[in-house]
């Protein structure tokens, strides 16, 4: 069975015991986390999760972006049915994403479109700033607007994003 943060039992009632209530006071985790363990644990009685474990989702507009360990395990055909299905139960459009490296996570978020660089500069105020550039003929085939898809990565990371189209004569110049 795919691990998940909360009881089965509270996520079928959505009746929470105050270990998994608590999970929710601490700001760790949202209802949003409640609803996709419940929807996995849907999908999991038609596809084996056995060895996936759930870390956290976001949603941005009416896609959720669901971050879990061990998805490699699971056969390409058996992961996109198992989106399909996440995305069914959930009635929202899904991107299953394998926790990793922000730089990992950013690739899997972004993709179908192509990256051209992930690069983190040091501000003088002693921040760092992510700076994600992508061609600008890619606009077409990114999931979410790069507006969005800024915010959701800062939100993913906890880090501050700008997320930059460049256009093919920058590239070559």
């Amino acid at each position: 069975m795919v691990k998940i943060p909360f009881c089965e039992f509270c996520v079928k009632t959505r009746v929470l015991c105050q270990k998994c209530q608590s999970l929710l006071d601490s700001g760790r985790y949202q209802w949003l986390d409640v609803e996709v363990s419940d929807a996995l644990l849907k999908v999991a009685r038609k596809i084996n999760l056995s060895e996936v474990e759930y870390v956290k989702s976001y949603e941005v507009d009416d896609l959720v972006i669901v971050l879990m360990r061990n998805t490699k395990r699971i056969p390409r055909g058996a992961f996109v049915q198992f989106e399909k299905e996440l995305s069914s139960a959930l009635g929202r459009s899904v991107k299953v994403v394998e926790y990793g490296s922000i730089n990992e996570v950013i690739a899997q978020i972004v993709s179908p479109a192509k990256l051209l660089t992930i690069s983190t500069s040091w501000l003088p105020d002693g921040t760092t700033e992510t700076v994600v550039k992508i061609p600008s003929r890619e606009l077409r085939r990114l999931p979410i607007r790069p507006e969005r898809l800024q915010a959701i990565i800062s939100q993913i990371s906890g880090a501050n994003v700008k997320v930059e189209l460049v256009k093919e004569r920058e590239l070559r110049a």
